[in-house]
Order: structure tokens, then sequence, then C-alpha cells
């Protein structure tokens, strides 16, 4: 199983000011896990598979929502013996936050230079 340190580590991750956590399956392992994730589908599910899949350290990663009116994802993860899923998860959590700040960014000074060369916003 993934440690609980772990795991509340990466719950924190997401969230600072929500109670997210990050559940894992009974049958979960140290380099072969499945993590719930509730209040979540696939906006995050297809995004952070896409990140996960850049790792030459994950060996299989896929992601489901067991049911339309069950607001929880799955996100199994497998990975090489040199690294756990924990820490790939982790990983790609951070950079998909990274990524989104440079879109936010991004956006917001193409916003302020339209504005500032005279743009109405109509």
């Amino acid at each position: 199983h993934v440690t609980m340190a772990a795991t509340k580590e990466m719950g924190n991750l997401l969230h600072d000011d929500e109670a997210m956590r990050l559940e894992t399956t009974p049958e979960s392992t140290e380099h072969n896990t499945t993590f719930v994730m509730h209040n979540e589908d696939h906006t995050l599910g297809n995004a952070l598979r896409m990140m996960l899949n850049q790792n030459p350290k994950v060996t299989f990663c896929g992601y489901s929502v067991p049911h339309p009116l069950e607001n929880k994802m799955h996100m199994h993860i497998q990975t090489t013996k040199d690294i756990s899923a924990a820490e790939v998860m982790k990983s790609a959590l951070r950079e998909l936050m990274k990524m989104c700040d440079h879109v936010t960014n991004t956006f917001e000074d193409a916003e302020n230079d339209y504005y500032q060369s005279g743009g109405t916003g109509h």
C-alpha cells in the first residue's frame, strides 16, 4: 500500500484549502497502485494521464470513472521497480499545476496587453 504520509502529501498538493484525499484500493502495491480521487472526473483524469504517460518510468497508466452517478475517478499507475507509483503521481501533479499556472499567466498577460492597447472587450 502507499504510505499514508505520501497519500496525505498528495492530497495537500492538490488543494491546501480543501480536505481532498487520495485513497488507494486495497489491492494496490508500491509499484502498481490505483488511486481513488473523489470529486474528480475526466477533466483531471485525462490531463493527469497525459502527464503520467510522459514519464518513462511509468509502464502503464489509465483512469476510469466507475459510474456516472459516482463523483470519483480511479487512476491506475504501474511503474518500474526504481520508483513508486506515489512518487510519479506527485511529480505529475506538480507538473500539471505548473502547466496550468503557465496557461493562466499567458492568458492574463495577453488580456492585459489587449486592454492596454485600447481593446474594448466587445
